[in-house]
């Protein structure tokens, strides 16, 4: 089943993180995650991908921006995205593209609710690579946007699990292509 019936125009999407007040630099950002999933998104072949989630996902994905850059900005973008009536499937892209996604024990050790934030559905894994493919709006590899973060935070037992997912997420969708 596609579920576009809730989904925002790509038009309203932007207008929307402009509306927030999503810093420029952010949304710049989104537009260059959302260009690298679809680029992801059409190399798949062997399972169908809802394209227009992918888009949608991808512009909105950080729209918890608007109100802080931590962790946080995951379940806030939920939130704001649930509050105006869109789809499930949007608010969980929010929720579930940090890092690598985060489990219970890794959500709770950062000050989220402790409850998993996994990327599941496939649309959900292609926007949380993608993302991690964009420093800013420069396409890089997974292994220089985690060195980046080692570099800043340290080796950090939640890193590192998030590099993990994130490899096992790209060698999933390279599966499929």
């Amino acid at each position: 089943m596609v579920d576009n019936q809730t989904l925002p125009s790509r038009e309203f999407a932007f207008d929307l993180l402009k509306k927030m007040k999503v810093p420029y630099h952010v949304r710049r950002h989104s537009l260059k995650v959302a260009e690298k999933a679809l680029a992801i998104a059409e190399k798949i072949t062997k399972m169908k991908i809802n394209l227009n989630l992918i888009e949608i996902g991808a512009l909105l994905h950080d729209i918890g921006r608007s109100k802080t850059h931590g962790f946080k900005h995951a379940l806030i973008g939920g939130k704001i995205i649930r509050e105006r009536g869109f789809s499930e499937k949007l608010a969980r892209i929010c929720e579930t593209h940090i890092l690598g996604g985060l489990d219970k024990e890794d959500a709770k050790a950062v000050g989220l609710p402790e409850r998993d934030f996994l990327p599941n559905s496939i649309e959900e894994k292609i926007i949380c690579l993608a993302d991690k493919h964009m420093a800013g709006t420069r396409d890089v590899s997974i292994e220089q946007r985690f060195s980046r973060w080692f570099l800043k935070y340290g080796r950090t037992k939640i890193l590192l699990k998030s590099k993990k997912r994130i490899e096992n997420i790209q060698k999933e969708i390279q599966n499929l292509m």
